[in-house]
């Protein structure tokens, strides 16, 4: 089932909670209020629920993250913390 697909590495949220899979993605995604001509989220939405191939997946979970990132909702990945912290 796509929703069970792994996201690799999985991403870590600043509120804690970690997004492992594109289903986990489309229940955060699904938490925020769309803000009309703010952001793409509906767009992320409906590209990460219609996937079917391995490329369309990669593609929507791409811009999965790069919504997540313009909304500052990610923390830097544990590596990069340690190396410069």
């Amino acid at each position: 089932m796509t929703n069970q697909l792994l996201i690799q590495p999985e991403l870590h949220l600043r509120d804690g909670r970690t997004v492992r899979s594109i289903g986990d993605a489309i229940a955060l995604l699904r938490e925020h209020e769309a803000r009309p001509g703010v952001d793409a989220r509906d767009e992320v939405l409906h590209r990460l629920e219609r996937a079917r191939t391995d490329d369309e997946r990669r593609e929507a979970v791409d811009l999965f993250l790069g919504w997540a990132e313009e909304l500052d909702l990610l923390m830097p990945p544990p590596e990069i913390t340690r190396q410069h912290g």
